[in-house]
């Protein structure tokens, strides 16, 4: 039977999973196989409903040797999350064809992909949020790595910028896509609403708009409400 602890909690508290840059390339695959399990069945059924012994099925992996790589399901979810990110953002950065646009174009089309993104897979950006909010030591290594490779990206796109605005800017943005993201999933805008709006911030923040022409955000009403399909 697969193991039972309390949310937050880790579930080898004495022991301390491998670390990546220890492993042997026979381990790094074991690794890779959990990864990849453990993102198709959030897919499938949600974070929330995904247990251990299913990754361990679906993988290939017993589910001992599992908790040798990963100390807990949440810990699995994060690396799971950093992975179908740094995935995302190379290929943003291998088909970024914009560098003689400006900061604004280049950050646009970010933010319509990536949203896009997010509304094809409503429940990876449901396990964005989750992750974010996290207080778990192993969770928070993933988000450390993740804002890494945000902050990388980022500073491409605002290339022209000065870097004591780009911070601030880049700040903003991914609090934005966060928010614009969380709206999709909970159903209170449309895909189109999302980047309506957070264009709408990045213009404001970029000064590429007038504020005067710059709408309130949008939402969807009530009674209007529903969670995006994975399609």
């Amino acid at each position: 039977m697969e193991r039972r602890a309390e949310p937050g909690t880790l579930t080898r508290a004495d022991e301390t999973p491998l670390r990546v840059e220890n492993m042997t390339s026979r381990q790094l695959v074991r690794r890779a196989k959990l990864i990849e399990a453990i993102t198709e069945l959030v897919e499938e059924v949600g974070s929330q409903a995904v247990q251990m012994q299913d990754v361990a099925r679906r993988s290939g992996v017993a589910l001992g040797t599992a908790y040798r790589y990963f100390r807990s399901k949440d810990h699995l979810l994060a690396a799971a999350m950093a992975e179908w990110q740094q995935r995302f953002f190379r290929r943003m950065m291998l088909t970024n064809d914009a560098a003689d646009q400006e900061p604004i174009a280049r950050v646009v089309g970010h933010l319509e992909r990536s949203l896009k993104a997010f509304h094809r897979n409503p429940e990876m950006a449901a396990l964005m949020v989750r992750t974010l909010t996290s207080c778990d030591p192993d969770v928070l290594a993933a988000l450390k790595s993740m804002n890494e490779a945000s902050a990388e990206l980022f500073g491409q796109l605002l290339a022209g910028v000065s870097a004591a605005d780009a911070s601030y800017v880049t700040y903003a943005l991914e609090a934005t896509m966060v928010k614009a993201a969380a709206a999709m999933v909970t159903g209170q805008a449309t895909l189109a609403e999302s980047i309506e709006n957070a264009v709408g911030v990045a213009r404001t923040l970029l000064g590429d708009t007038p504020s005067s022409t710059v709408s309130p955000p949008k939402t969807r009403s009530r009674s209007r409400q529903s969670r995006p399909t994975n399609r």
